[in-house]
């Protein structure tokens, strides 16, 4: 059986090189493409899985719509003959699955990704997502009669590579670090998504850095944009040249980054709830509702939801709950995934 899994951003990498790495154990073949944005092939470098990267991530609506349908005719050379196509909504590759008459299985954990879900949930002939999502939610974009087709688990994407992990300090050490630096991870948020309708999100991140900078820390800094690089580099100049703030320069393994920290920051959720699985202090400073993070809050991570205006009060609150250990017990979906996949495969071939 040949897999077609299609990675976004890097939290799909990770998906992506799991289910390669253990489809493999069942004698699976995998295809992965990619989209040249953020450390997306980094991610697949690190876990040994060959990636096939098409195509670029659009800034505005019709850089989104143009660069997409530009990467679907691509794709179709690449995929070339697969027999399920898996995707964290995709709308290139489902795009390229539908008109070819393949199976496809959407992954979702976003529920206010309204665009991307419209486009491809409808067209999934599996929908696999966290119990955590109201299925009210999910049942908005799925067609009157295939309810059945959605399925969900007792956990978060997140612990497919969160329980996998092994702690590696030589990863943190290559940034300058020395064992004993006091030391905060923050990512900026995702600001040009089509479901992001907020400006104010970087102000606020140069306030929380500079306050981080007085308590002592120093700060690894992941800007996912280059207007977010170019807003570090000109209001920490003097602290990049003395590397009390660091923008890494290479490719890093964030969960390693994330593990040996004090805290972790990020205007989105999938770092915040990585590190909190790991049992690492987290805020999350993303301004809408994610049911996920209300799912590991509630499982007992130490994950902070907060307004962006309330960043700095959250940090001090974070700096006081300190490490708690790894949040265990949540349903790994690996398997659940690898088996629709093959049920799907041997349905499409009857």
């Amino acid at each position: 059986m040949l897999v077609w899994f299609d990675a976004l951003t890097a939290k799909q990498a990770r998906i992506a090189s799991v289910l390669a790495l253990e489809g493999e154990g069942r004698g699976y073949r995998f295809i992965v493409t990619c989209r040249k944005y953020d450390y997306v092939i980094n991610v697949l470098k690190m876990y040994g899985v060959n990636g096939y990267c098409e195509g670029e991530h659009g800034e505005d609506v019709r850089s989104k719509l143009v660069n997409g349908l530009s990467r679907s005719l691509k794709l179709i050379n690449v995929v070339d003959d697969f027999n399920v196509h898996i995707s964290l909504t995709s709308p290139d590759a489902f795009r390229v699955a539908f008109g070819l008459g393949k199976p496809s299985i959407a992954l979702t954990d976003t529920a206010h990704a309204f665009h991307v879900n419209k486009l491809t949930l409808p067209l999934a002939d599996r929908v696999i997502a966290p119990i955590a999502i109201p299925k009210r939610k999910l049942m908005t974009y799925i067609p009157h009669g295939e309810e059945g087709k959605v399925k969900f688990f007792n956990g978060v994407f997140e612990v497919m590579w969160v329980y996998r992990f092994k702690p590696n300090w030589s990863e943190v050490e290559q940034l300058g670090l020395r064992n004993g630096d006091k030391y905060v991870v923050f990512r900026f948020e995702e600001s040009k998504a089509a479901y992001y309708k907020y400006s104010e999100q970087s102000r606020i991140a140069v306030k929380a850095i500079r306050f981080l900078l007085k308590q002592g820390f120093k700060v690894i800094v992941f800007p996912r944009y280059d207007d977010q690089r170019e807003l570090v580099a000109s209001k920490f100049n003097r602290e990049l040249s003395n590397g009390n703030v660091i923008i890494p320069s290479k490719p890093v393994d964030g969960l390693q980054l994330a593990y040996f920290s004090s805290l972790v920051i990020t205007g989105g959720s999938t770092f915040a709830v990585e590190a909190a699985l790991l049992g690492v202090p987290s805020i999350s400073y993303f301004p809408s509702t994610y049911y996920t993070d209300k799912y590991v809050i509630k499982a007992g991570a130490p994950l902070i939801r907060v307004k962006p205006s309330r960043l700095i009060s959250s940090i001090r609150k974070a700096m006081e709950i300190g490490k708690v250990g790894l949040i265990k017990d949540l349903e790994d979906p690996t398997g659940l995934i690898l088996n629709e996949a093959d049920a799907l495969a041997n349905e499409h071939r009857g």
